[in-house]
């Protein structure tokens, strides 16, 4: 039996709505190829057919997205009720918003707060269609993926390549940063929305989680007169106009966190991802990282909880009060095996000096890890054992160094316990993400960064980089919504 399906003209089954939009779309092809024959020769090359055909379909487009819009707007009276409350029209204007196909230029109202003077205005139209700073719904979404992953110059470059047509890329920045801004405002509350539809995946075991930092690239300004940090080449061609604030380029360390869910075998399933600027510091990092790890546990209380990270004291400072804030009563807590092979190969340089016996005792401790969780207990009796013998002062410093890291973290090289349990040994996800989220987005050729600029480049990113921005999109298009309707009674006279 098949389905039906309602129309404006009654009740019709979905083989006759797919009949007839079928006859629409031959109807509009057959209207492109003419329009396509009236703007190029019809001796031309297939590659300009082409750039004609997606030059007309964006015209087409644009011209139609304009009518709706001014269709809207037009059919909006003198008072208006927006989320109930009563507003009269104030001045007119025309604006043009940004679309994917050109500018939609539309004149529209302003509407004002009755009964309050110079009371707040709003324009009904871009509440009603639901345009975001200036753009339409799928401009905005593109503008802030495109933000997600780069600059503002390589989004105009890809749409123009794909034959849209972009605003101008100061405009493309500006909206960026604004949608940018406004989604770090609606974070935390979105991303609740967004857990209660997110479900365990197939074979989960364990939650591994992860806090770091990394450098951000930031442009600060230099009181004149103050020598730069760095070497400037002396200009040689003088400045057209007044010569720009002197300014310096100082790293300064962003927060990433990362809570991943991973297999019995320690194997990342998902992984969620946040970051924060040097100034905002790492509460909005942990907070979602504990709202992800209580939604977790939540679904699946069998879950085991793990910290795995570099030996960076600070950072487990943050972490552990977070868990115990979060309702964790245990978890597990490992130092990243790359971080303690690294250190043990500077031991095995101090007291092993042939380097084929160096490589084959770092293999052996290796598989050992793997199978016994004593492991770290005979290396650091080794060390000790070697001090005694130590007279090089050079040598002597390294071996004190790595004891005390031993001594104070072994609890925390038990990787055989930490396989047991279904979670990871390293903590690839977090140093990943230091690469992925920040490194990639903020560090390249001549890339440097204001505060604004840098939150929302990273909330976007955060979203992009942990398979949620197009959910999170449509829950933040609705704070650029509001409920309209016609004032239908007539106010009392005074």
């Amino acid at each position: 039996m098949q389905s039906s399906r309602t129309t404006i003209d009654g009740d019709q089954d979905d083989s006759q709505v797919e009949a007839e939009f079928d006859r629409e779309i031959s109807e509009l092809v057959k209207a492109l190829r003419r329009a396509v024959d009236a703007k190029v020769w019809l001796d031309c090359s297939f590659e300009e057919r082409e750039r004609a055909v997606l030059s007309i379909r964006n015209e087409a487009q644009r011209r139609l997205l304009e009518d709706e819009l001014q269709s809207i707007t037009d059919a909006q009276g003198k008072e208006l009720l927006v989320h109930g409350a009563l507003y009269r029209r104030c001045s007119s204007g025309t604006r043009d918003y940004a679309s994917l196909c050109g500018p939609l230029r539309v004149s529209r109202w302003r509407y004002r707060l009755a009964c309050v003077r110079n009371g707040p205005s709003v324009v009904p139209l871009e509440l009603q269609a639901g345009l975001m700073e200036g753009a339409t719904p799928a401009m905005a979404y593109r503008v802030a993926l495109g933000y997600a992953k780069e600059h503002s110059r390589g989004l105009e470059e890809d749409l123009r390549a794909s034959h849209r047509e972009p605003p101008s890329g100061s405009t493309l920045e500006r909206m960026s940063k604004r949608l940018g801004l406004k989604a770090q405002e609606e974070a935390r509350r979105i991303e609740a929305y967004l857990r209660q539809s997110e479900r365990l995946p197939h074979g989960a075991a364990g939650i591994s989680i992860g806090l770091n930092r990394s450098a951000v690239p930031m442009e600060e300004f230099r009181s004149e007169g103050t020598p730069p940090k760095t070497r400037r080449r002396t200009r040689e061609k003088p400045y057209a106009r007044n010569p720009p604030a002197p300014v310096d380029v100082n790293y300064r360390m962003a927060y990433v966190g990362t809570v991943t869910l991973t297999d019995q075998a320690g194997e990342g399933l998902t992984a969620r991802r946040y970051a924060a600027t040097p100034d905002e510091g790492p509460e909005d990092v942990l907070h979602g990282m504990m709202a992800d790890v209580r939604n977790a546990l939540r679904r699946g209380p069998q879950l085991r909880v793990g910290v795995v990270q570099d030996g960076a004291p600070e950072m487990w400072n943050l972490l552990r009060p977070s868990l115990v804030n979060a309702g964790v009563v245990d978890w597990l807590e490992a130092i990243d095996r790359y971080h303690l092979n690294e250190r043990l190969a500077k031991v095995l340089r101090v007291i092993e000096p042939e380097p084929e016996a160096r490589k084959v005792q770092l293999r052996s401790w290796h598989d050992e890890f793997d199978t016994d969780d004593r492991t770290i207990d005979h290396i650091e009796a080794l060390i000790a054992s070697a001090l005694k013998k130590c007279r090089g002062e050079q040598a002597l410093e390294v071996l004190q160094d790595n004891a005390t890291f031993i001594s104070n973290n072994k609890d925390r090289m038990r990787y055989v316990s930490l396989r047991e349990a279904g979670l990871p040994i390293g903590s690839g996800a977090t140093e990943g993400a230091c690469r992925y989220v920040i490194g990639e987005r903020t560090k390249r050729a001549s890339r440097r960064w204001h505060e604004e600029g840098l939150a929302a480049a990273l909330r976007l990113r955060s979203l992009y980089c942990s398979d949620r921005l197009p959910r999170f999109f449509a829950y933040l298009q609705r704070g650029y919504t509001a409920e309209i309707r016609e004032a239908d009674w007539e106010e009392p006279a005074a």
